[in-house]
């Protein structure tokens, strides 16, 4: 077929982005939905939908187009150059997808299984196999067809090289692969361990090879987590990889909103508990300081009375950011305890440092202003316990919140609006 017609539309829309100022080259070509893109692939349409050799080995005639491309352009310009390189990749790869569906839509005896092992070659493995290479070229994920025995990276599918910039040339085989996509030898010792895992357990279930999230970097430096998973094809596997970024999100929203007090959007009770028993055996193992300050609001029923229930939910709900507001650094911790109670857990801080955050607070709602008429004072106040342990100390959790919890009422019992030292 003489494709002189094509050629000059494939010239003229490359000229058209190269010379174009208001289009950036580099992000064209990263973008996998960019405009040029889509331009390319509907010429590409355009050329082949009714012109796919019925021969699978048959030469491919996507280079000869594009040496007729090269041959009418200077090339001079980089931005051309890049934009002629990428795009014969691109058309490279949908020329073998649309092969690649000819053959198996046809199914013919001498359909493509050159990439099957031998052990493949039953006819009931041929057609389950017809099945899998059909989602090769279909599926919307990124797949790679690997030897299992050798370890070489047979091929890989668009998605995948859209997704990790990586194409075959790039990964020859899997240790190329654990060297790019897991730069961090550490990490990379531990990806290889639960991978070969999940292939024992592939292979002496017969099943498929188990899903486990890993962290992928790209070509471009990017890391992105997905979710792998794999075929098994006996000497063979293809490892199917599934973006896990929306999954995680949804994990991390369902935590929040578990360990997340919905009225003063702090952390709840529950969520207290464990870290307390975490940072409470981590003292007790290292011999750190640890502090933990017990707050009631002030005479907060006679509140509710007066004010009603949606003032007094407005009111925790202040009482609480004011607090988290006031303990800024990263390792401490604020939880709503329960009621008009909250809680401050002080990792590596002694009683005079626990003494000086419980002044801040007090300090913040002073300055918040928030009237409360059935207060001696006018304005709502609070009432607060401390207590911290050190190395020297042999308590345990119930005797440590036991601790702040007599202060508090101590601080109560002295008139509230004060703090008390346990």
């Amino acid at each position: 077929m003489n494709y002189a017609f094509q050629v000059k539309k494939l010239t003229t829309l490359i000229t058209f982005y190269t010379t174009n100022s208001s289009f950036h080259v580099k992000q064209l070509l990263e973008n996998p939905t960019s405009e040029f893109k889509q331009s390319a692939y509907k010429l590409f349409h355009e050329i082949f939908k009714h012109n796919v050799p019925v021969d699978s080995q048959q030469t491919s005639p996507v280079d000869a187009i594009f040496d007729s491309v090269t041959a009418s352009l200077d090339l001079i310009n980089q931005s051309e150059v890049a934009l002629v390189e990428t795009t014969q990749k691109w058309w490279n790869e949908w020329y073998f997808v649309l092969t690649m569906e000819h053959s198996l839509s046809h199914e013919k005896e001498d359909a493509p299984y050159s990439f099957l092992s031998k052990k493949m070659h039953h006819p009931m493995k041929r057609h389950e196999m017809s099945h899998y290479a059909h989602l090769f070229t279909i599926l919307p994920m990124p797949i790679s067809n690997v030897c299992a025995k050798t370890g070489d990276i047979i091929r890989v599918n668009q998605r995948f090289i859209d997704v990790f910039g990586y194409t075959v040339d790039d990964l020859p085989n899997l240790e190329q692969w654990w060297v790019n996509a897991y730069p961090d030898p550490h990490y990379r010792e531990s990806v290889k361990k639960t991978w070969q895992s999940a292939l024992e357990i592939g292979n002496e279930t017969g099943q498929d090879i188990p899903a486990h999230d890993y962290h992928v970097t790209c070509k471009n430096g990017n890391t992105i987590t997905m979710e792998v998973s794999g075929i098994n094809l006996g000497d063979e596997y293809i490892a199917v990889f599934n973006d896990a970024t929306k999954r995680l999100e949804d994990q991390n929203i369902l935590r929040d909103m578990a360990f997340l007090d919905s009225l003063t959007q702090i952390a709840n009770r529950r969520r207290f508990d464990e870290k307390l028993s975490k940072e409470f055996e981590k003292a007790v193992e290292c011999g750190d300081d640890l502090a933990i300050i017990l707050i009631d609001i002030d005479h907060f029923k006679l509140f509710n009375d007066r004010y009603g229930h949606v003032e007094g939910d407005l009111c925790l709900y202040n009482v609480a950011q004011a607090i988290a507001c006031t303990v800024s650094r990263t390792e401490d911790f604020v939880a709503r305890y329960g009621g008009e109670e909250f809680v401050v857990l002080l990792p590596q801080t002694d009683k005079q440092g626990a003494l000086f955050i419980a002044e801040h607070i007090q300090k913040a709602i002073e300055e918040l202003h928030i009237p409360h008429e059935d207060s001696f004072t006018g304005y709502l106040t609070l009432s607060m316990g401390i207590h911290a342990i050190n190395k020297e100390d042999s308590c345990d959790q119930k005797e440590f919140i036991k601790a702040a919890d007599s202060a508090l009422y101590y601080s109560k019992r002295q008139g509230r609006n004060c703090l008390a030292l346990s």
